[in-house]
């Protein structure tokens, strides 16, 4: 499976675990386009990815699309419902950065129009 793909699945797991421990290089980061903050892969991703799913327990990403290469891509839409009944509906990309087959930084292409309404449910 590609790397953006093996991202995306341990992103959607976010288990009390954590994620692979073949996936994520010490010191990886997360880069977000909608407040252009990096932040620590694991925990902080992974974290806010768990705060997000106790307001919108359906929480997903859909309509996947991986591709290999350096850096790796992805496409996909998040999707759930939130607290108001509302249809979360926000498409997004992925670039993946990796050396050594572990992904040093993820970078997350995601209008912030789209999630405003997730932003408000979370507080």
């Amino acid at each position: 499976m590609e790397i953006a793909g093996r991202v995306l699945d341990a992103l959607a797991s976010t288990t009390a675990d954590g994620p692979p421990p073949d996936l994520f290089a010490p010191g990886a980061v997360t880069w977000h386009s909608f407040d252009e903050v990096e932040a620590p892969t694991v925990p902080a991703t992974f974290d806010s990815l768990r705060a997000i799913r106790a307001v919108v327990p359906d929480f997903t990403m859909v309509d996947v699309r991986a591709f290999g290469g350096e850096p790796g891509l992805a496409q996909y839409v998040v999707t759930g419902t939130l607290p108001d009944g509302s249809r979360l509906h926000a498409p997004a990309a992925l670039v993946v950065h990796t050396e050594n087959g572990l992904v040093t930084r993820i970078e997350e292409y995601v209008d912030s129009g789209q999630l405003a309404p997730l932003f408000a449910a979370l507080g």
